[in-house]
């Protein structure tokens, strides 16, 4: 059954992965809602992983209405941020606790003078995380639920990590390659380090939504062999089963047990 998808996600190329994941997962062309960033980019929150942080922490007290209150009513929401935020970031890590600082009560981490003055006392690689694609998956999460507070359980929210990105999961259906999620920025140093990918013409390390474009469909091609070599991939696919599928099967058998 078709369904109305809201996506918080990092950028355009990031949205783009998730919806055809989603339609391939889901056997459907299903609608999608671009939420953040907003479609021509210079929305109130900005792009990237922080303006991930900004929407959930504006919307959390609201979500509800976000959801069911526009028209059409969204059935599910996904929010994505890349795992390599929690590898190179420091603000992820201000509220750990092997930091010591005084101003850390005082300011937002996203709004913070040490921050923009490059005095941040915050040390990476963090002692407190576990310093691989596991570790920076759940430590994301983690604070993705944080910034949604009180709506951080709620059954129609999706939050996905993909590791280190999602062009991690490209790499993993066009190559045969171990431990992918372990590649540090797959975009530069696998997809676009040459000019050409197989076949695919690479101009320039910006990634552009016309080359995605034509990545994509290998993607979901190869999506089985992609949740073998991914377990952010495996975790997103068995999420999207289970809350967009899973409904649909509970709905057939409620109707079967009208009609008896």
């Amino acid at each position: 059954m078709r369904k109305v998808i809201g996506i918080v996600g990092e950028g355009p190329t990031d949205y783009m992965v998730i919806k055809e994941v989603i339609d391939h997962i889901t056997g459907e062309v299903n609608e999608y809602r671009r939420l953040q960033p907003e479609p021509d980019m210079a929305g109130r929150f900005g792009n990237g992983w922080k303006g991930v942080w900004k929407w959930c922490e504006t919307n959390s007290g609201v979500l509800d209405k976000v959801l069911h209150e526009v028209k059409p009513q969204i059935d599910l929401l996904v929010i994505q941020i890349d795992a390599d935020v929690s590898r190179k970031e420091r603000e992820v890590h201000c509220l750990c606790g092997s930091v010591e600082c005084e101003a850390r009560e005082e300011s937002h981490p996203l709004r913070c003078t040490k921050v923009i003055e490059g005095q941040c006392p915050v040390v990476l690689p963090c002692r407190k995380h576990v310093q691989n694609a596991r570790g920076y998956e759940e430590h994301l999460e983690k604070m993705i639920r944080m910034w949604l507070g009180t709506n951080t359980n709620n059954k129609d929210v999706l939050i996905t990590v993909p590791c280190d990105s999602t062009d991690a999961w490209i790499v993993a259906a066009y190559q045969d390659c171990d431990y992918v999620e372990e590649i540090e920025n797959p975009w530069e140093s696998v997809i676009a380090r040459k000019k050409d990918y197989y076949g695919i013409r690479i101009p320039g390390s910006k990634k552009r939504t016309s080359v995605y474009s034509q990545l994509l469909p290998r993607l979901c091609e190869q999506w089985e062999r992609v949740i073998e070599r991914c377990h952010s991939a495996k975790c997103f696919d068995d999420k999207v089963k289970q809350m967009i599928l899973g409904n649909n099967l509970l709905n057939i058998k409620h109707n079967k047990n009208i009609f008896r």
